[in-house]
């Protein structure tokens, strides 16, 4: 049961990246920039940004990889981390269809407002409130690990200070995602147009780096199963 979770996890993680990389030909030669960095969309479809912003991608990138490693990926361990650093994290029953009304998914929440921050605040019993700040919510007290090590790097990116987390930006994304094929940006303000790169930036960043761990991860898994059968024969 847990392998048949953990092929539909990576499946659908492959399914995002390729949504990803049909938003970004929308952007295709669009360039704009915000307060951390200055975003270009290349011919490849490929994210471009400056070096403050290349420099904190790699420093998160660094960071949740050594927290992995001491972790062994253990979704419990993460989320410990989690709290540890104050962020909340709520369980609610059939979390991933009530979320859908505010066009949110499992995990990481970012920083709501007004109806969304309301309905948010109620479903998770954390009081009524117009405003509400990340959090993560999942269906089940032990979500499936690399539910929680995508989520983990996105909340992990938003403490870092990286963008693409502000609350109407993250609402355009999600509409983005759900309509790529009606995307428009000949009518966005330049602002929204670098901030949606962001956004699209954290997601791909964090898409990878949870099949790059799965990848890897399933590499040592052979590589150990081989030395304890024949003493490590080549793969």
């Amino acid at each position: 049961m847990k392998i048949f979770k953990r092929i539909i996890r990576i499946c659908a993680l492959f399914a995002k990246k390729r949504r990803l990389k049909r938003i970004l030909k929308h952007y295709h030669k669009t360039s704009a920039g915000n307060d951390i960095s200055k975003t270009i969309i290349s011919e490849g479809a490929n994210v471009t940004l400056n070096s403050k912003s290349k420099s904190i991608s790699q420093e998160v990138y660094n960071n949740v990889n050594d927290i992995v490693k001491q972790t062994n990926c253990d979704g419990e361990k993460l989320l410990g981390y989690v709290k540890a650093s104050g962020t909340k994290i709520y369980t609610v029953i059939n979390a991933e269809k009530l979320l859908k009304n505010i066009s949110a998914e499992e995990g990481f929440i970012s920083e709501q407002k007004g109806f969304d921050a309301l309905y948010l605040s109620f479903i998770t019993m954390s009081g009524l409130k117009l405003k509400t700040e990340p959090m993560f919510v999942f269906g089940k007290k032990n979500p499936e690990r690399y539910l929680v090590l995508y989520n983990f790097y996105k909340w992990y990116s938003m403490k870092s200070g990286l963008g693409g987390f502000e609350y109407e930006i993250q609402k355009k994304y999600n509409k983005l995602m759900k309509n790529i094929n009606k995307a428009n940006v000949d009518n966005l303000p330049l602002e929204d147009i670098a901030g949606l790169q962001e956004a699209i930036a954290r997601d791909s960043e964090a898409t990878d780096f949870v099949l790059n761990y799965e990848k890897e991860n399933e590499v040592s898994k052979k590589v150990s199963e081989k030395i304890s059968q024949d003493g490590g024969a080549s793969i």
